[in-house]
């Protein structure tokens, strides 16, 4: 996932970064030479209820990030972070202090996000191989595996109420993984919840409506009113159009969910990018379901996951919509996404 363009990653913020393992046959836990041999082991386990049970990979990165801090000065903090068998969160916080050898009163040098994140992805690997293996390999031997996949997630926090909400998904990440590993029957089959005071049908996981970060997505199939008439909207002036929106779609990633009806070819682009991200899918239905109602087996996959949520405000019907219907509703879940959003994304192919 690239970066957000043209902003400046030495600046001082809160950043939830999410760095994902590989998968445990490509962190083959190596033989002779590193040549491979059984799965990679994983990073911790998840007790029944949520609790995360360190295993010595989970005790060596918990050192690992205790120490980093002191190596690179521009890094304040990675408070809260958790653990868990196949990635990280952590809360970065730059803008950090020089270490007391030098002037007390000295401001610690920028340095970039990514070159952070690399030289910890750096160390956490030494780490890992050093449990796993023993320790890296001698100059001119095989070179160990990776263990994370190249890039990494990032959320910039910059608003207020959101570095709260991302600490508690940090925080809950393990009773949530727990919830989702002994619930998923219960996201493959179609109900009625309550959310904000209102009755909806759904199907999927409903704690994906309590994200800290959901995008409204809005991909028109073509400019209303033709493109000099849109271009008249001062709004349609930051319309990134499909590219930009698919690039921005891509940077939705874990602790966030695109929130749209996900009708239109480029609302499915996006949605794609998303997921592919790490993120989630909150899909608004025009059609009321009943209880034995079922998604496509694909779609069913990531509702099973945790990954994916249908909801409906309205009520099952026999009768076929008409075109009048599916314009009205359509409108109205246009405005519910808006307002239970953080942000909106709009754009024209």
């Amino acid at each position: 996932m690239g970066r957000l363009p043209g902003f400046d990653y030495k600046r001082p913020f809160f950043y939830m970064v999410t760095l994902k393992a590989l998968p445990p046959q490509k962190r083959a836990a190596p033989g002779l030479g590193f040549a491979g041999g059984p799965p990679g082991p994983p990073f911790s386990e998840i007790a029944a209820d949520g609790k995360i049970i360190p295993n010595a990979i989970t005790e060596a990165f918990e050192r690992v990030l205790a120490a980093f801090p002191k190596q690179w000065p521009w890094v304040e903090s990675f408070s809260p972070h958790v653990v868990m068998p196949d990635h990280l969160h952590l809360m970065v916080k730059l803008g950090g202090r020089e270490a007391p050898r030098q002037d007390p009163g000295a401001p610690a040098k920028p340095v970039a996000l990514g070159t952070l994140i690399g030289q910890l992805k750096k160390h956490l690997r030494a780490a890992y191989w050093e449990v796993v293996q023993g320790g890296l390999p001698a100059a001119g031997a095989a070179k160990p595996p990776d263990i994370f996949e190249p890039d990494f997630h990032d959320w910039i926090v910059k608003k207020e109420g959101q570095l709260a909400a991302f600490r508690t998904y940090i925080r809950e990440n393990g009773p949530r993984a727990a919830r989702r590993r002994a619930n998923r029957q219960y996201f493959t089959r179609a109900r009625q919840i309550d959310f904000r005071g209102s009755r909806y049908w759904a199907y999927g996981n409903e704690a994906l409506l309590e994200l800290p970060a959901i995008v409204a997505i809005k991909g028109h199939r073509r400019p209303m009113g033709g493109r000099e008439a849109a271009l008249q909207n001062p709004a349609a002036l930051q319309n990134p159009g499909r590219t930009g929106l698919l690039a921005a779609a891509s940077r939705i990633g874990p602790g966030g969910a695109g929130l749209s009806t996900f009708l239109s070819p480029l609302e499915k682009e996006a949605g794609n990018e998303i997921l592919r991200a790490g993120g989630s899918l909150i899909v608004l239905s025009m059609e009321g379901f009943a209880e034995r109602w079922h998604p496509s087996e694909k779609q069913e996959h990531w509702c099973a996951a945790g990954r994916m949520l249908y909801l409906s405000p309205f009520e099952p019907r026999a009768a076929k919509l008409t075109r009048q219907e599916m314009h009205v509703r359509a409108h109205a879940l246009v405005d519910w996404a808006l307002q239970h959003s953080q942000e909106q994304l709009e754009a024209w192919p």
